[in-house]
This record gives C-alpha cells, structure tokens and sequence, in this order.
C-alpha cells in the first residue's frame, strides 16, 4: 500500500510536469509559427483567424517531433524537483531502490508513448493533411519548401507526354499549377500546355482553360485540353505521400499499396516502425534522464545536471534520425533501424543505473 501510494505520486508529479511542458512548447512553436506566416505575407491572404487556424493545424505535427524532448525535459525536471525536496533521499532511506522509483516513470512513459503512437498521430497526420490541403488550394502549392512539385512520365492514345504540378490534391486526382510537354515520333517537345489545375477523368487529364503553346503559332486559350493518361490516382499519390502526415493506421496499407505498384515502401516501413518504437523511445528517455536526475542533490549542481541529460538526450535523437534515413532509402533493415538506436540507449541507461545503485 505504501509503494503504491508513492508511485501514483511520482507519477502524478510526472504527468503534471510532462504536460505543463507540452502546453509552454506548443504556445512557443505556435507563436513562432505564426510570426512566420505574417513574415511569409500568408496572414493578409487568409486574415487573422484564418491565419490562428491554418497555423493551429500545422502546429501538432511539429510537437509530434518534439515528443521525445519534453519526454525527457519532463523525467528530469521531476527527479530534479524530488531531489531539491529531499523527497528521493528519504524514500532511498526507507529502503526503496532506484527501480522502484523510477517505475511510475516508466509507467507514465509508455503510457504517453502509446498515446502518442496511436492516439496523438492519427490526429496529427490528419491535421497536416488539411494544412497541405489548404497550401494547395489557396497558395497553389509550397513554394517556400524546395522539393514539392511533381513531374510525371506518361504514354497513353499514342501520346507521350510528361505533366507536372505544383501540389496534388484529392487523393492524386487533381494537379494544381500544371505544366505539360507533348513530345512527337522524333522526341522533340511539339506543344506546351499551362493550366491552373488538371482533374484525372477517365484515363485523361482534363486542364481547364489552359495555354497551348506550339512553336511557330501564337498561343491558344481553349475551354479545355484532354491528355490522354495511364497514370492511376493512387501511383501519383503514393509518388508524393509524405509518410509522417500518413496516420499509423493507414501506413500497413500504404507500404501494401507502394509495393504493390513498383514503388519503394522503404520511407512507409521505416514511419511505421519508428512509431511503433516510439513508446520504447519515450521510456529510453526517461532512462537518460533517470541517469542525471537521480544524481543530483545540490542545487548548484541542477544546471550542469540539466545540460548533461540534454546532451545525452539530443545525441540519442540525432542517432534515432540518422538511423530513420538510412532505414528509409533501404541501406539498413527499417526494423533495425527503428529498434537499434532505442535499445541500446535503453540498454546504456539501464547499465548506468546499475552501476550507479550498486557501484
């Protein structure tokens, strides 16, 4: 009774410190974020409240990537805050082991780690969506962010052609901002057509109200142009799925659907085990942070004791990143890539635990 009463307190006092941390990061992204669309000139375009709510619906899939940093600023904070009070030298005194201590920790971790993988992502990946959604309809696309457009091959009606745009939309039905060059029997370009947008209809791509330039002609400005297509929607949208606004529930689909269709899965696999591994993420955090908070009991000592759990923690998310690129363009195994990093940070906190209560 008594180690349950101190446990569902230090896990109070974790979930509290975890969530104050996570509503001080959020306003910060928020504000920044929002002073970056009023540089950008987005806040004239969609007003302030429309402007408050684009922002808002990019905003938690920036916190998703910041998960692991509260994580860990939330474990140390905590076990900071016990070792200032005393708190953690009197339960060490009544006979309870670092283990026990840290078990509400632990708890609470995964806890948020599954919460965070199968609860907090779907919303996250939906939210991003309809920010995209919304960059594509109103700004024509992304601009500001290299590496957005799509440039498509096709042969469909004895036509070769290759079609490009600035965003997709509808689930790879619609091309925003499209480009298109026709190619002859010699491969020479034979005609250029411009057009705001593209609908996928019926094997053709129909462009409304576009400009068809033919070298020697003076352009044309028809109601439409149809060209002809073999493409299907789901290969365009799979050409330009981002895996993180993909909810978790959707990616053993997506990976069935990519290897389906010739493409590489790779990038859908390495998203999916990394959310899967999140919940041992958020727990190898925690364990770092055990390592440096634990230790403290001077007040003096609380800004070194800070920087080293810091250090500890960036360094593993920066190995957890490089692992996630490497496991995405297919050099390494996306499990392994997912796992490695994780258990082993796991396993070097728990080491140093060890040598720390028993020497």
């Amino acid at each position: 009774m008594r180690n349950f009463t101190l446990n569902r307190y230090f896990l109070r006092l974790y979930l509290t410190s975890f969530f104050s941390t996570l509503i001080a990061i959020f306003a910060l992204i928020y504000l920044v974020d929002m002073i970056e669309l009023s540089r950008r000139g987005r806040t004239e375009v969609l007003g302030f409240l429309g402007a408050a709510s684009y922002s808002a619906l990019r905003v938690p899939s920036f916190m998703e990537q910041a998960l692991p940093f509260i994580i860990l600023f939330a474990s140390i904070f905590t076990l900071l805050n016990l070792n200032r009070r005393l708190e953690l030298v009197v339960a060490r005194s009544a006979g309870v082991s670092i283990w026990q201590i840290l078990l509400p920790f632990a708890f609470g971790s995964v806890l948020l780690g599954l919460a965070a993988t199968f609860a907090y992502n779907p919303l996250a990946a939906w939210t991003k969506a309809r920010a995209s959604s919304i960059e594509a309809t109103v700004f024509g696309g992304s601009p500001d962010e290299p590496g957005e457009e799509i440039w498509l091959r096709q042969s469909a009606g004895g036509t070769r052609s290759i079609i490009g745009g600035a965003a997709v939309t509808r689930g790879g039905s619609e091309l925003r901002h499209v480009s298109a060059f026709l190619f002859g029997d010699d491969g020479s370009i034979t005609q250029r057509i411009d057009a705001d947008q593209a609908t996928l209809e019926n094997g053709q791509w129909v462009l409304a109200r576009p400009r068809v330039t033919r070298i020697g002609y003076p352009p044309s400005y028809p109601q439409q142009f149809r060209l002809p297509t073999s493409l299907k929607p789901e290969y365009i949208e799979q050409r330009v799925a981002d895996p993180e606004a993909t909810s978790v529930w959707r990616l053993p689909g997506e990976i069935k659907v990519a290897g389906s269709l010739g493409l590489n899965p790779m990038a859908f696999d390495m998203q999916y085990q990394t959310l899967l591994a999140r919940p041992a993420l958020f727990l190898a955090m925690t364990l770092v942070a055990a390592t440096v908070g634990t230790r403290f009991s001077r007040t003096a000592q609380a800004g070194s004791a800070i920087a080293a759990g810091v250090l500890a923690g960036f360094t593993l998310y920066v190995v957890t990143f490089l692992a996630k690129a490497l496991g995405s363009n297919d050099i390494i195994p996306p499990v392994v890539a997912a796992w490695f990093p994780v258990l082993a940070a796991g396993s070097l906190g728990v080491t140093m635990l060890l040598h720390q209560e028993d020497g």
